[in-house]
């Protein structure tokens, strides 16, 4: 591992969900369909695991595909080659991202918050978790866990410096059990 790579915060921008066509082409699960930065970018990391060592690979191409964005990346020129890729996260260091307005946050800056209902500690955030109807804070309390969704009715305010979450109205939310 090189110098210092320990240190890098990874953030993953999206996922290689399987191949597109038999030429190498790979559909990619976007993590944020309204960022565009995935179209921008020139090369990006791929991993696989947690601990693993980054690899970098140039962006060949990207195309919006009818429901997913379509990407061609260095090396990767079949099918084959396309589905090895299959699971691999698309990263790129906490420090590449673009800075945010007051107030914004990226939902990699939510994970590891204390989370407050009152004042009281309630647990930690350990997931955002992106649903159709809405993103949720995963909550882990002893004895399993509290998905939040992030609207204004249980969400009061975030305070990333503070490294807290403050949620309200909890009452209709049920603790799930550990899967």
């Amino acid at each position: 591992m090189t110098e210092g790579a320990e240190s890098v915060s990874w953030i993953e921008l999206g996922v290689v969900a399987r191949p597109h066509g038999v030429t190498g082409e790979v559909r990619i699960h976007v993590f944020n369909s309204e960022s565009t930065l995935l179209r921008e970018l020139s090369e990006i990391f791929l991993i696989r695991e947690e601990g693993e060592e980054p690899a970098l690979v140039e962006i060949v191409s990207t195309r919006q595909g009818s429901k997913a964005l379509l990407m061609r990346l260095a090396g990767v020129s079949s099918l084959q080659d396309a589905e090895s890729l299959r699971g691999y996260a698309l990263c790129v260091p906490r420090e590449a991202l673009p800075d945010l307005e007051e107030g914004e946050y990226y939902h990699a800056d939510l994970i590891g918050l204390e989370a407050f209902d009152g004042s009281e500690s309630i647990g930690r955030v350990v997931e955002v978790i992106d649903y159709p109807s809405s993103e949720c804070l995963k909550i882990q309390r002893p004895g399993g866990f509290l998905e939040v969704p992030m609207l204004p009715r249980w969400l009061d305010r975030v305070d990333i410096e503070g490294g807290t979450v403050h949620l309200k109205d909890l009452d209709d939310i049920p603790l799930q059990k550990r899967r």
